[in-house]
């Protein structure tokens, strides 16, 4: 720009000095801000933030704020009144440049700690991380699952006794009675709701497991075995159902209704069996179908072709896989068998020893979808009052039983029948051999079949003689201990008569604490060590005296124990003679 063009810059002149050579200084500085001034200036009051734009109003600064010098107006009282309320005349605040600081700070702001953390995982790291939340998610969800239906299905009791075999030491006083060192189950299948009896038990299978040796014996109880009850069926499949209308007519709910159709089963299955049932299973025939798909089927060899012409049903001969369908109507055919009722037993044996070798397989133990469909097919139609532990327990100490120590014992085999049909009340039942109600041989079969390991393996001997006077109670007691596993070395009539029941110990070096045990309990007396003389008779063929050492001629076996029955002994009946 040329020189003459330009603004000439003003020279200060007097006081009033200039700036910029336009505008002239201020005489007085204008008066700042409360937060600008010096600190010597401010009241005592604590400082406050600048962010902080609303402050109270405090009298004293607005008065130092004030300017010296007079007032010219106040204020215009002629003007036209405005309501600042009203929202068209009321202009909002200007907080446009507020609001756009407070976006342009977001914008700004650096990620978190988490999500730098997670942008800096490399690809491969995420998927498995994704994967892993989704398992555990799974997982629990599989366990709350489980959870309720272990609650739903285990731990239902009903005042039975409990197995003392499940317990890793077992002691003599654990157990009341010989048998109670095995674990005998009942397991018990009803119609359901898709039958037209509902409530009758037509499979009633002991399962008495040896878990010191690591057996099983299944024995298997005809649902048409004629029990004595006073009604108007006479059958043993109709217990359950009796007994749980009867406590439902006395206004008990439905789950103390079944609790006592259970123990009447179970009593009249121990009045036939004469062993202790120490646990039930109750299951229906939806649970058993479902059950066998939920294991992707059942592994059977039918030994000869059946065809049931009253169902249509028909099973061919050899090795099969079948499935729950297929499985069931195998576990209820009868019409296509020669013997019956007594052959739908035998297949309902050889369908459960299938179905737990399946349980028991790697492919579902380790098979979490298996695992549920089981707790789905079982929840609400299966119920045992085994607790969760003993059912753990069982499964451990059984899942590597070879299949050859599983025994299935026939009450009705052939040449060896000890069960036959007939007829009772108008109606076909099934009896023993020896009478309408005498189980003897029946009690005497299951007991030998079901021995106790801890009597088996202590062996004892014994010599009973009957003192009381009357006839032929040697030979019963005798009998009922040669079922229980003990080995009679004789059983005759006393010398002489014996006022007082007694058990005398005669091998005194013999250990046999569980064999005194089941003694005392069962004869309801202590275990003396002096025999009177006057007890053995003349003919006896044991003797109470060790053998000599050097001795090399045969001599009389001599008993650990003798049992002597004095007058005060009373006949004894009931499950356990």
């Amino acid at each position: 720009m040329p020189e003459t063009n330009r603004f000439k810059k003003r020279r200060a002149s007097g006081t009033h000095n200039s700036v910029d050579g336009f505008v002239p200084r201020r005489t007085q500085q204008l008066p700042g801000p409360q937060y600008y001034r010096p600190a010597s200036t401010l009241s005592g009051a604590p400082r406050r933030p600048i962010a902080n734009h609303r402050r109270p109003i405090d009298a004293e600064s607005q008065i130092a704020k004030e300017p010296v010098g007079p007032v010219s107006s106040i204020g215009n009282f002629d003007q036209e009144e405005i309501d600042v309320f009203d929202d068209q005349l009321a202009a909002p605040p200007n907080r446009s440049r507020q609001r756009g600081r407070k976006r342009g700070d977001k914008e700004k702001k650096k990620p978190g700690r988490i999500r730098r953390w997670w942008k800096n995982r490399s690809r491969k790291f995420k998927v498995f991380f994704i994967l892993g939340i989704i398992a555990l998610v799974l997982g629990g969800l599989l366990g709350y699952r489980l959870y309720n239906f272990l609650n739903s299905v285990f731990g239902r009791g009903i005042g039975n006794s409990s197995s003392a075999a499940l317990n890793d030491n077992v002691r003599p006083e654990d157990l009341n009675t010989e048998g109670d060192g095995r674990l005998n189950v009942l397991l018990l299948g009803r119609g359901g709701a898709e039958n037209e009896a509902p409530d009758l038990t037509d499979t009633l299978l002991i399962a008495s497991i040896d878990l010191q040796n690591k057996s099983t014996a299944l024995l298997s109880i005809p649902r048409d075995t004629y029990v004595d009850e006073g009604s108007d069926n006479y059958k043993i499949n109709g217990v359950f159902s009796r007994a749980k209308e009867q406590a439902l007519y006395n206004d008990k709910d439905l789950a103390a209704a079944e609790d006592e159709g259970i123990k009447a089963t179970i009593a009249a299955i121990r009045n036939v069996t004469g062993v202790p049932i120490h646990k039930y299973a109750l299951t229906d025939y939806k649970a058993f179908r479902d059950v066998v798909n939920a294991l992707g089927g059942v592994d059977v060899t039918v030994p000869e072709t059946i065809y049931d012409g009253f169902t249509g049903w028909r099973f061919q001969a050899g090795p099969q896989t079948m499935n729950g369908d297929k499985a069931l109507q195998y576990a209820r055919t009868r019409h296509g068998s020669a013997r019956g009722d007594f052959d739908r037993t035998e297949n309902q044996r050889r369908l459960l020893v299938g179905m737990r070798k399946k349980a028991t397989s790697a492919g579902i133990v380790a098979n979490p979808v298996r695992l549920n469909s089981l707790a789905n097919a079982v929840q609400k139609n299966i119920r045992t009052d085994l607790s969760l532990d003993e059912a753990r327990a069982v499964f451990d100490k059984t899942k590597d039983m070879l299949d050859n120590n599983i025994k299935s014992l026939d009450l009705a085999k052939d040449g060896e029948a000890l069960m036959t049909t007939g007829q009772a009340a108008g109606q076909s039942i099934v009896r023993p051999v020896l009478g309408l109600t005498d189980n003897t041989e029946i009690r005497a079969f299951a007991r030998t079949n079901m021995i106790d390991p801890f009597l088996r393996k202590e062996a004892p001997t014994i010599a009973v003689y009957n003192g009381s006077e009357r006839e032929g109670v040697a030979t019963f007691v005798g009998d009922v201990m040669t079922g229980y596993g003990y080995k009679v070395l004789e059983k005759e009539s006393a010398k002489e008569s014996q006022t007082k029941t007694m058990i005398i110990k005669v091998n005194k070096d013999a250990d046999k604490s569980f064999t005194e045990r089941f003694l005392t309990v069962r004869f309801g007396t202590v275990i003396g060590t002096n025999l009177p003389g006057n007890v053995l008779p003349l003919e006896s063929k044991i003797t109470t005296t060790a053998p000599a050492s050097n001795s090399t001629t045969a001599s009389k076996p001599r008993p650990d124990y003798i049992i002597i029955l004095g007058s005060d002994w009373t006949s004894k009946s009931g499950p356990t003679w």
